[in-house]
């Protein structure tokens, strides 16, 4: 099994055991589903890195994420899906770059997916608002030439900060901005679910 193929069945197992978490912030200002949604796209993952032999990391992304669009076709799933499709084309016209800036090239890429299917800019209360400064983190770090779980870990903890930060938030975006007012003072439960995918990479990442 390849390095990113075991991080991230790793990843989609830690996620797989945040499903009532998930579903409980969701309840706040969606249908209280996310942790569901996130559980099918994360067997999903782990079915389709079983099922595929090819190293290539970005084959890898581009089935997972067409297996996580057909599996799970909610918005978080296909939002997620876009990501990983993303991720894949950036990779993969990247050949030779060093893992960090093949990292972040990935995560950007997936960023600008995310964003032009969800529409939602960071400030909205959406999990752009985790993915966005993590993506800055990513940057700097490869700009830096830093170790590849450093530059995961300083990810996560931008992730983290960048979803703390949603509760103070108005959601402008989504079925969420319908119940703005109901969601006052919570965490958004999407960014809350990219800090923990990060938070779970960059602890796989130190363990290998």
């Amino acid at each position: 099994m390849s390095a990113l193929a075991d991080v991230m069945k790793g990843v989609a197992a830690d996620m797989a055991g945040r499903q009532d978490e998930l579903n409980r912030l969701d309840a706040a200002a969606g249908d209280g589903d996310l942790g569901n949604t996130v559980a099918i796209a994360a067997q999903a993952v782990r079915a389709a890195i079983d099922g595929s032999d090819d190293a290539d990391p970005a084959a890898l992304l581009r089935r997972c994420g067409t297996d996580v669009a057909t599996a799970a076709p909610s918005t978080t799933g296909t939002l997620t899906a876009r990501g990983m499709l993303g991720a894949a084309r950036a990779i993969g016209g990247a050949p030779g770059e060093p893992p960090v800036r093949l990292l972040y090239l990935g995560f950007a890429a997936a960023l600008a997916a995310i964003q032009a299917a969800g529409k939602a800019a960071p400030g909205e209360k959406t999990m752009i608002d985790a993915l966005a400064p993590a993506v800055a983190a990513l940057s700097d770090h490869a700009d830096a030439g830093a170790q590849l779980s450093d530059a995961l870990s300083a990810a996560a903890a931008a992730a983290r900060l960048g979803a703390e930060q949603t509760k103070d938030m108005t959601a402008k975006a989504g079925r969420a901005r319908w119940l703005a007012e109901r969601s006052q003072g919570a965490e958004d439960a999407g960014a809350r679910f990219v800090a923990l995918v990060l938070e779970s990479a960059a602890s796989r990442a130190h363990e290998r």
